[in-house]
Parts: structure tokens; sequence; C-alpha cells
């Protein structure tokens, strides 16, 4: 937990400290017709702290975080309040999308492995190496492009390209949950196609892996066919790996959620911190990227927790 608990802190710093450098947060004021009066300039650099070294601001600002004070943005409203507000947003986009890429690439990986130098499979393999090379924010643009016939042919939206909900709809129950779906299912695709084909893949490699051991060809021996020897004594093995890359690849995933809210108008953290770097904001930068180290640490340690239980030869200190 302290080694997490440093990773995060780490990879904060790294990130206040490149954006605090990188950033011109007076180039607003600065570039202004007319130029507001110095003395306005120069208010605005101590609110911000720019007089102090980069190091000093960086723990000024961490020393708010017991308090849950997270700082103001350079516009001068709180962080913490937007923080929550927008993490609500993301998060049900990340999870949702996670879940489901996880779910279906291991199903397709262990169909892929059970079925494998058949022509169905090299199919597979061609298209999810294809959806991995495919850029997030160019996906999320195709899939728009090729739904929008669909909701013309219907008459009427099925699916929304932007937004989390319908502006103005005065909408409760049963509807308003409706609306919702319809504005979540093309972004919550968006996210779990690449991460979906990559899951896919490593699956079938862990389960061919798994299907060429000695457990199972001594299964198989005593009468087994191939799907009940896997289903019966490999799974839970072939499980294994893939669990612990979920861990590893979530930053992966987050990143990929940046592009996905910006690409589909979701007020998220990912379309805030597009937003920081554009208005030279180092606090929220930093805010968010906490916010996205404690994510990945949280599962990683749920991988090690899923992994223990899967697997018996692995002891974690603290879990039985």
């Amino acid at each position: 937990m302290i080694g997490g608990t440093c990773l995060c802190l780490a990879a904060t710093f790294v990130a206040y400290a490149l954006a605090s450098w990188s950033f011109d947060p007076l180039a607003d004021l600065e570039t202004r017709q007319p130029r507001p009066p110095q003395a306005v300039i120069d208010a605005q650099a101590h609110r911000l702290g720019l007089h102090l070294p980069i190091h000093e601001r960086f723990l000024h600002w961490l020393s708010g975080l017991p308090t849950g004070d997270l700082g103001v943005t350079v516009a001068n409203q709180p962080v913490s309040e937007e923080l929550w507000r927008r993490a609500g947003t993301s998060l049900r986009l990340y999870l949702i999308g996670a879940a489901v890429a996880v779910t279906v690439g291991v199903v397709l990986g262990v169909r892929g492995a059970m079925s494998r130098r058949r022509g169905a499979d090299q199919f597979s393999l061609l298209w999810t190496l294809a959806l991995i090379a495919i850029p997030t924010f160019v996906l999320g643009t195709l899939l728009k492009m090729l739904w929008l016939p669909v909701n013309t042919m219907a008459g009427q939206q099925i699916l929304y390209f932007s937004g989390e909900q319908t502006v103005g709809a005065d909408l409760s129950g049963g509807a308003a949950l409706l609306d919702r779906v319809q504005h979540l299912v093309l972004p919550t695709i968006c996210i779990a196609l690449p991460q979906l084909a990559f899951f896919a893949r490593y699956q079938r490699a862990a389960a061919v892996d798994v299907l060429g051991s000695e457990y199972i060809r001594t299964a198989r021996a005593k009468g087994l066919s191939d799907r009940q020897a896997f289903w019966r004594h490999g799974l839970r093995s072939a499980l294994v790996p893939v669990i612990s890359l979920f861990a590893f690849s979530f930053g992966i995933h987050l990143a990929g959620g940046v592009f996905t809210e910006r690409v589909f108008g979701w007020h998220g953290l990912g379309d805030w911190v597009l937003t920081a770097i554009h208005d030279h904001d180092a606090t929220v930068v930093a805010s968010v990227t906490l916010f996205f180290a404690v994510l990945v640490v949280l599962a990683g340690l749920t991988s090690d927790v899923v992994v223990s239980r899967l697997d018996p030869r692995v002891r974690i200190r603290g879990v039985r």
C-alpha cells in the first residue's frame, strides 16, 4: 500500500512539474486587447504562486489533500467539487467499457483457442489486430458515421452521438434511464472495442498455452474432450495472466477514455484535462493525474486479490 501511495505521488509530481514548467497561465491576460494593468497580472501571478519554485507550489497543493482541498483553477474555481462531479460522469463510461472489454474479450479469446487454426479463428486474429491499430478518436468518428444511416432509416434517434443525456428534456423514471443508455452505447463501444480486441488476443494465447499443458493432456487421456478438459481444469489458470494484464492496461484504458469523451461530447475528467491543458492549468492536470493514478493502483490491488483466489499457488500478504 505504501508503494502504491508513493507511485501515485510520484506520477502526480511529474505531471505537475511538467505542466508548471511548460504552461503559461498568464498568457490569456497578457494577450488581451486592451492589455490589463500590470498590477492585475502581478496579482494573478501571486495568487497562482508563480513566484515560488515548482516544488514549493506542489508541496503547498499537496498539503490540502488530507482535507480534500485540491486548490483552485486558473479561473479561481474550486477543483474538488468539479473533480468529483466529472469523476462520476467518467466512471460510468470507463467502468462499463472495461467490464464489456474484459468479459467479451475473454469469451472470444477462449473460443478462438478452442477453434484454433480454423477459418473463423484466423479471421478473428485479423479483425482484432485492425481494432488495436485504429486510434480511439478515429474509431469514435467511424462509429458516428456508421450509425448515422441507421438513425436516418429509422426516422428517429435510436442512439445519440453527443452528451450523456438529452439537454432540456424533462424525463424521469424509465424514460430518463433509456435516454442515458441511448447516449451511453456508442462511447462505451468506442472505449471497449480496442481493449476487447487486446484481451481477446491475449486470452487466446493464454488458453492455447494451457491446452498444451501436461495436466490437460492427462485429462484428455482419461477420456475428456478438449473443451471439457479446459473448462474443468484449465480455465482458472488461463484467466490468471489476463487478469494480471488488466491492471497494467487500465491506464491505457483511461487514456482511450480521454479522447472518447472529447469525440462524444462527454464532460468528464478526460474532457476537463484537455481543457485544462488549453487553459494552462497545472492544478487541474495534477488533480486528474492523481485521481487516475489512484484508479490504476486500485485496479492492480483488485487484480492481485482475484489472482490469489484463482491460483492457489499465489499468496498475497493479508489475502486468504
